[in-house]
């Protein structure tokens, strides 16, 4: 049914027969061959008898083409099945040798046949029949070698089709000398053998590229439709390779695997470039597709033979109605500017072209070629291998860089294990420290109140109510105290080796900052001091209300510690740039530049007393100043000697908040410490039950999570959001996970239902700063 494409055009000389005559001796017949084209004289329904005198009452039909194709004398067309007589005289030139051997080479004529020569049965192909009980198709071409040949040739073909839509001579026979037919034959035979291997390796190769990257799912197709090209190869190519190399006893049987390649081109292919354009309407293309590959597939294994090829016909013609969608997706693809649509545009449109080319050859056969060849598919083929490959290039180069970071990651992660082994040991040693220092002071004031009770026991009846009362005042302060350094115990446990752990809530600084005053006034007013306020802005942040607050209180005593008496302490508020500033100043002892290191650094202190003589742990501002490290604030100390000292606490006043949810400390840590540099408000939690304890006192701008975690996954945690959150409460959700596509992670939402409520599902492969930039774009 097709011919090759390998040999020059100019090797098949095309002599159009006219009236059963072919005139061969006006062509230049040196070592060519020709092409029996034209119309042969055709008796229909008639196996007549070669060697008598053929009747003149006779039609003539245009080979090349089915008889189906074409009408009879009284302008109907022949049906497919039945039988009939084709003759054709050929007239070779003068010159011609009666020694030199020539041959016919013929392709596939639907579907059995004899031939004579001058008479003489000169080769056959399965059994002939003027019924389908005993009619036996046979597919096989072959070379028919003829001796003794006269300068006048006859040529009488019987040819009975019972089990083809096709009929008689569809293909064209070839006349010439021996040497040449063979040369010819070889020639398509050894291409026909390239082109199969080289489908089964590159069919091998997609196979291989899908195993090595998951995520090219279009690799894995691909495999597919060469295995069908592989097929339709080895069945429709001239050489008809598997039909040649079985007996005729499996003819039907691999004329319906050949349709099975089809299916397999049809289906996969197909799915290839309709879901390129990503839209609803070509995924219900999909689902038809699929129905309508099944029901070919159906009836392509369960038909009769009688049936088969006539049902598989309409199939093949409806098929063309998904080329043309195909196209359609593609284009829109191109204009939605899809990956690889460009690609994908061009192939299909040269593969379109390409076909249209070969249903021109096939329909005119006295044009002098044969079909290309599946011409078309082979013209889409290779730009979606070329694609694919591309694909698979950039797969590895981002492999590389992918491991380039990795080991970068690996030097960055060892210095950071390093310093973070030096801060814990800071931390420790820092503890330690505070341990001892609260274990002294505790023990004084205890051991005074200890003493004094004792004292008050040995001489109650003789202390006066004066000195009773006294006592108790002293006991009194002691116990107070020593409540106030278990209260710092308390805040200081809240640090861990992991740092500081914050219980973030969106809260006002303004009322804050009046309920510490409001605790602190009693302190000052029994030193005569005024707490003067100018907060005229409303601040809302987000931070561990508990630690600001203690971070407020402890400035706040000490400021009215180290004031004179009847002095004043001022506390401001006010926004600075990307910053809250709260600013607390008094009249007091003011403190040296060497006092402030000493009071802000790591070495143990003693406190010194305050201006009526109050006593402290000395860790208040190193607490204070790790308290607002663990918040990305700061805290700047100016201060006089003799003067008074001015405390500036700078939060930042960002309330663009994100709940960052994953098990993987190294990469909470680094994507954190990113988005906190973009101004971000970062709330970790490392699995999902912490997240919706988070979730229970604030609503974050952005929740991004990991996919796989021990306890609750990401999925879990989502699902239980939804169902407990507030109509008002719409928050955009990230998915992120190791396993997750570097692109094209919308096929994964969608098979989970989370298309409407995930934004986005990333990669954990990408750096920190490149995944918080495509999550802001995202959000933008």
């Amino acid at each position: 049914m097709i011919g090759t494409a390998s040999c020059r055009f100019d090797a098949y000389p095309t002599l159009l027969a006219k009236d059963g005559v072919l005139d061969a001796r006006v062509a230049d017949f040196s070592g060519e061959t020709i092409n029996l084209t034209g119309n042969w004289e055709f008796y229909w329904n008639e196996f007549l008898d070669p060697t008598t005198e053929l009747p003149n009452h006779k039609s003539y039909l245009k080979v090349g083409v089915p008889w189906f194709s074409q009408e009879n004398e009284d302008g109907e067309l022949y049906p497919s099945f039945g039988f009939a007589t084709y003759r054709l005289t050929v007239l070779l030139p003068d010159n011609t040798s009666e020694n030199e051997p020539f041959a016919i080479s013929v392709p596939v004529l639907h579907s059995a046949y004899q031939i004579y020569v001058n008479g003489k049965l000169v080769g056959e192909n399965g059994t002939i029949a003027k019924s389908a009980e005993q009619h036996r198709p046979s597919f096989h071409s072959k070379i028919i070698p003829l001796t003794g040949v006269s300068k006048k040739i006859n040529l009488v073909i019987h040819i009975s089709n019972f089990s083809h839509k096709y009929a008689g001579i569809h293909g064209i026979i070839r006349l010439g000398k021996l040497q040449n037919i063979i040369s010819i034959w070889n020639v398509n035979f050894t291409i026909s053998w390239i082109i199969m291997i080289f489908m089964l390796f590159l069919s091998i190769y997609h196979a291989l590229v899908y195993f090595i990257n998951r995520s090219e799912r279009n690799a894995l197709r691909m495999t597919f439709v060469y295995l069908g090209i592989l097929i339709l190869s080895s069945t429709l190519i001239e050489t008809r390779v598997l039909f040649n190399l079985l007996s005729d006893d499996y003819c039907m049987a691999l004329f319906r695997f050949s349709r099975i390649g089809f299916v397999l081109v049809l289906y996969f292919g197909g799915y290839v470039v309709l879901n390129l354009a990503q839209m609803r309407f070509f995924k219900r293309i999909l689902v038809l597709l699929k129905l309508y590959t099944l029901s070919f597939l159906a009836v392509v294994l369960l038909t009769p033979v009688s049936y088969l090829s006539k049902l598989s016909f309409y199939f093949e013609f409806t098929s063309v109605v998904f080329v043309f969608l195909g196209l359609f997706s593609v284009s829109l693809a191109l204009y939605f500017q899809r990956k690889e649509s460009r690609l994908y545009f061009f192939s299909l449109l040269l593969a379109i072209i390409g076909g249209l080319i070969d249903i021109f050859l096939i329909t005119n056969p006295n044009f002098g070629y044969r079909p290309l060849g599946l011409v078309s598919l082979y013209l889409f083929i290779f730009p979606q291998t070329l694609g694919v490959t591309l694909g698979l290039v950039r797969v590895y180069k981002r492999s590389e860089t992918l491991s380039k970071e990795l080991y970068k990651r690996k030097e960055a992660l060892e210095k950071k294990v390093k310093a973070r082994t030096m801060e814990l040991e800071k931390a420790n040693r820092w503890k330690a420290n505070f341990v001892s220092l609260i274990s002294h002071d505790l023990r004084s004031p205890l051991n005074s109140v200890n003493q004094i009770l004792d004292v008050i026991d040995f001489s109650f009846s003789e202390t006066t109510e004066e000195e009773k009362k006294k006592f108790l005042e002293i006991c009194k302060t002691g116990v107070t105290q020593s409540l106030r350094m278990l209260e710092q115990l308390l805040d200081v446990s809240r640090f861990d080796a992991f740092g500081t752990k914050l219980i973030q809530t969106r809260f006002c600084v303004n009322e804050l900052l009046n309920e510490i005053i409001e605790s602190v006034e009693p302190l000052a007013t029994l030193k005569g001091i005024r707490i003067q306020k100018d907060t005229p802005i409303q601040a809302e942040i987000i931070a561990d209300r508990t630690l600001i607050g203690e971070v407020f209180k402890n400035i706040l005593t000490n400021s009215i510690k180290y004031s004179y008496l009847n002095s004043e302490v001022w506390v401001g508020l006010s926004y600075k740039g990307k910053w809250l500033s709260a600013e607390i100043r008094d009249r007091g002892l003011g403190m040296s530049e060497e006092q402030i290191h000493r009071l802000t650094g790591e070495e143990t202190i003693k406190s010194m007393p305050g201006t009526a003589g109050e006593r402290g742990t000395g860790l208040g501002l190193q607490l204070c100043t790790n308290i607002l490290e663990a918040h990305f604030g700061k805290l700047r100390i100016k201060s006089v000697l003799g003067v008074g000292s001015a405390f500036e606490i700078s939060l930042s006043k960002s309330t663009k908040s994100v709940l960052l949810v994953d098990d993987s400390g190294n990469f909470r840590s680094d994507l954190a410490e990113v988005m906190r540099r973009n101004q971000w408000i970062v709330i970790e939690a490392g699995n999902g039950e912490e997240a919706l304890s988070h979730l229970s006192r604030i609503t974050p701008s952005l929740i991004i999570t990991d996919l796989h975690m021990p306890g609750m996954n990401g999925i879990s945690l989502i699902h239980e959001w939804e169902g407990r959150r507030n109509q008002n409460q719409k928050i955009p959700i990230i998915l992120v996970s190791s396993d997750a596509p570097l692109s094209g992670g919308d096929k994964f939402l969608e098979e989970e239902g989370l298309e409407t409520i995930v934004s986005a599902y990333y990669s954990k492969m990408y750096k920190a700063e490149d995944l918080c930039q495509q999550i802001e774009a995202i959000l933008e």
